[in-house]
């Protein structure tokens, strides 16, 4: 089953995914077995699935912790000169910009249309510069953070990648877990 698929039966009211809509389809999966997929996990990448896939917007607070404690202490080592308001815009732009949908050119893959993941020298998407999502234009991203677009920074602009990277750690580890838990593969 398809980790998205099973971690929306979390949802208060779902659907029924596998039925026909006309009958009365029983499903395999109910919500105890989806909740089993994320035991095992840290708490961050289980409230983002919560936030993310299940659409528990409550969640969304205990998210920001989690990115602002980690991407402070990136500040720090980095010793890049932040304030802390702009600090919690670019978090919250960094989520933002993660639940964007797929970008249209390389279909999520973040390679140029053609390419395989297993080239080496693989052109990266031009569109989306790799991220795989649509991208966010500086201007509305500056302006999601508050600030203004000729006031952001290649210092920024690090952070953000950093926020990006950590939440994409997170999904991979979500799905490697609901793959184990679920048997589809050995993660």
């Amino acid at each position: 089953m398809q980790p998205i698929k099973l971690l929306a039966k979390l949802t208060t009211k779902t659907l029924n995914l596998t039925g026909t809509f006309g009958g009365s389809g029983q499903d395999v999966i109910d919500w105890r077995t989806a909740a089993h997929a994320l035991a095992g996990l840290p708490s961050c990448p289980t409230n983002w699935a919560y936030f993310r896939y299940v659409g528990e917007e409550t969640r969304l607070n205990r998210v920001v912790r989690s990115l602002t404690m980690h991407i402070t202490l990136f500040v720090k080592i980095r010793q890049y000169k932040i304030k802390p308001e702009t600090l919690n815009g670019i978090v919250l732009a960094s989520v933002y910009e993660f639940v964007q949908p797929v970008c249209g050119e390389c279909d999520g893959s973040g390679l140029a249309p053609g390419q395989k993941a297993t080239n080496l020298d693989a052109l990266i998407c031009t569109k989306c510069h790799g991220t795989g999502r649509k991208p966010l234009s500086n201007r509305r991203r500056c302006r999601i953070i508050g600030i203004g677009h000729k006031s952001y920074t290649s210092a920024h602009d690090e952070v953000t990648k950093e926020l990006l990277r950590l939440i994409s750690e997170w999904e991979s580890a979500i799905f490697k877990n609901i793959r184990l838990k679920m048997g589809d593969e050995a993660a």
